[in-house]
């Protein structure tokens, strides 16, 4: 599947996407100006970003998409446990992010704990993209996520 084919089947989810330096996680500036907040689940946008440039990484602008991801980082000590691991599952370069859903006014910590980031009030680099260790985010459970209880 294409990066255009993986970009478009996220945006058709509802979820914003945005384009990223290739091999990267910064924003791709000349087609998201203002980083994050550029990303849209706007079809025809998303297909065109990536068709014009395949190179690119994706990412998925959190809040907007009505999503948390706990960001676990094993090199930093980060671990699963107490975590609901039946949701959307991304393999990272070191770690998994494993996607819950939540409401539109839902607000978050930055950490959970040491190894483990939350992703709420920004973006992720999602699976289909090449972290800068040169391996892949794959996509390893594939399923809506399921809601968040983790702060409940």
């Amino acid at each position: 599947m294409s990066t255009a084919q993986i970009a478009v089947a996220y945006a058709k989810r509802g979820w914003h996407v945005l384009p990223v330096f290739a091999g990267d996680k910064r924003p791709y500036f000349p087609l998201a100006p203002a980083g994050y907040k550029s990303a849209t689940n706007d079809v025809a946008t998303v297909e065109k970003w990536f068709s014009d440039n395949p190179h690119l990484n994706i990412g998925i602008a959190c809040a907007p998409s009505g999503l948390v991801v706990m960001d676990i980082d094993y090199r930093n000590g980060g671990t699963s446990q107490g975590l609901n691991l039946a949701t959307f599952t991304v393999a990272t370069g070191d770690g998994l992010h494993l996607y819950y859903s939540v409401g539109k006014d839902a607000h978050f910590k930055g950490m959970l704990r040491g190894g483990v980031d939350i992703k709420h009030n920004g973006y992720v680099v999602a699976g289909g993209s090449t972290h800068p260790n040169g391996k892949f985010y794959e996509v390893i459970c594939d399923m809506e996520p399921v809601a968040c209880e983790v702060f409940a």
